[in-house]
């Protein structure tokens, strides 16, 4: 055995580059979330391919988007003792899980030029393998604080006299290994050991929201305010629709710009009554009436991984590794009233199990079989609410799942979306199993790899948002009148029409 206190000049024995990090830099050098992952970025060719956002572990786009060499996002392989921790649904590679710095021996960035045995992607394999125990017990607390009372205040909120916004950040943990021992039973030492690492992390994200919700009066149906505005904004009635000169229709103006009371629909004021009130002074048209300074994004995250090995004897040993993580994000409460809240999940499970079998001193298998699933779940806040409660008839609310309904998603012309989501009611999962079976064999001076490697990835796309409630959309094109007579603009001006009109010619 020869033991250097440098690197080799040049590595003959591999035409692979990359970087490898050991445990003193992952633990010592700082991340902002602690994920070792972020860490990737110090490999030469690896650029950032994001907006500078959080890495944490528990989102696994940010670790992802990096390109190696020129590659590309998305195109990298993740890999924790050598099994596949890549989500692969959705069509983009991500990593899956992502775990703590404290579980992690060693973590390789691996570039370019890969063997047969790892060539599953066209940018670089991420391979992180984990802590084992030894034959002493050691173990570690640790607790990370952010926190905005620790800021000092920044120049807008200096100038405008306010203060900052609430900001808090807790991660915690704590990990332990060492011999597996059973007084008067077992003695593991030399033979058996375990490794147990667990984390979690509770934060807030201030946010805020400018909106435009009805006021009083437009929930009754009167809109006589804004004929003061700009005759843009006469509200004509859709009853009253006429043929027209040129083959153009017509529509005659609602009195006072008053919708009569008869003419509301139930459904409707019982969707419209959901919009809280406003509360700032908006647009001289009531646009931006709305404004919420105490939004927050609540987050918590925990995750577990744990390792088992055993030495057989001097020419058999295993281990067993499993790991679990749960993330919750809870937002978009614009209104302070659950109506446009959205909560979404994200759970990992793994197992790996690892054998190496020494047939003779110049052959040796490596058989492993590991397990990679994600769960990525989303739902609406109002998921379970009677439909019949908002005034849908129950013919409708029979045809979908009563504990799946929500708020519709409901598009009122220039008022805010109410009930939206962001990828959907439902859940997008990927599972991957991984079976490889790896000989090494020594021949003089020659060392030859042979073996196999197969794998089965599956992707599950199940989001249904259109199957679990109405999704309404109401354009103020059916309140205008014909365009085309009553234009107040030259054709030169026709560009500065609202999007949703054009010109005349598009009509």
């Amino acid at each position: 055995m020869e033991v250097t206190a440098t690197a080799p000049v040049l590595d003959t024995s591999t035409p692979s580059l990359g970087q490898v990090l050991d445990e003193r830099r992952l633990v010592e050098l700082p991340t902002l979330a602690g994920n070792p992952f972020e860490l990737a970025l110090l490999t030469p060719g690896v650029v950032n391919g994001t907006n500078m956002r959080d890495r944490k572990p528990a989102f696994n786009n940010g670790s992802s988007q990096v390109s190696t060499d020129g590659s590309g996002t998305y195109n990298n392989e993740f890999q924790i003792d050598g099994v596949s921790n890549t989500f692969a649904a959705g069509g983009n590679a991500r990593v899956a899980f992502s775990p703590p710095q404290t579980a992690i021996q060693e973590f390789k960035m691996q570039t370019s030029t890969y063997d047969a045995s790892i060539g599953h992607t066209l940018g670089s394999v991420m391979n992180v393998s984990t802590k084992s125990g030894t034959n002493q017990i050691h173990g570690e607390l640790h607790w990370f604080v952010r926190n905005n009372a620790f800021d000092a205040p920044d120049f807008f909120s200096n100038a405008r006299g306010t203060k900052e916004p609430v900001y808090q950040d807790n991660r915690y943990g704590a990990s332990a290994g060492g011999p597996v021992y059973i007084p008067k039973y077992y003695d593991g030492r030399n033979k058996t050991f375990w490794f147990y690492a667990w984390e979690a992390n509770k934060w807030i994200v201030p946010q805020n929201f400018t909106g435009t919700v009805p006021t009083a009066l437009q929930r009754k149906g009167d809109f006589s305010d804004l004929l003061s505005v700009g005759k843009i904004y006469q509200i004509h009635d859709p009853a009253t629709i006429a043929t027209a000169p040129g083959g153009r229709f017509s529509r005659q103006p609602l009195a006072g710009n008053i919708i009569p009371v008869s003419r509301l629909d139930p459904v409707g004021i019982n969707l419209a009554n959901l919009y809280p009130l406003p509360n700032i002074q908006g647009t001289a048209d009531n646009r931006n009436n709305y404004f919420n300074g105490n939004l927050r994004s609540l987050e918590d995250y925990f995750v577990h991984i744990g390792r088992v090995d055993h030495n057989v004897n001097e020419n058999y040993r295993i281990f067993f590794r499993f790991h679990y993580d749960f993330w919750e994000e809870d937002k978009n409460d614009h209104f302070d009233n659950r109506i446009n809240g959205i909560i979404l999940n994200r759970v990992n499970r793994g197992i790996a199990l690892d054998q190496v079998i020494v047939f003779t001193p110049t052959l040796l298998l490596n058989l492993r079989y590991g397990l990679t699933n994600q769960d990525f779940p989303e739902r609406r806040v109002t998921q379970g609410i009677d439909l019949t409660s908002l005034g849908f008839s129950s013919a409708l609310s029979n045809l979908v799942d009563g504990s799946l309904a929500t708020v519709p998603r409901t598009n009122l012309g220039a008022y805010s979306t109410m009930s939206s989501w962001e990828s959907g009611d439902g859940t997008q999962s990927s599972i991957t199993h991984m079976l490889s079976a790896n000989f090494t064999k020594l021949a003089g001076q020659h060392s030859m790899k042979f073996g196999i490697d197969a794998r089965v990835y599956r992707a599950i796309q199940n989001r249904f948002p259109l199957a679990v409630s109405p999704d309404l959309s109401f354009s103020n094109a059916w309140t205008r009148e014909d365009l085309w007579t009553t234009l107040p603009l030259p054709p030169s001006d026709w560009s500065s029409l609202p999007c949703c009109l054009g010109s005349p010619e598009d009509q």
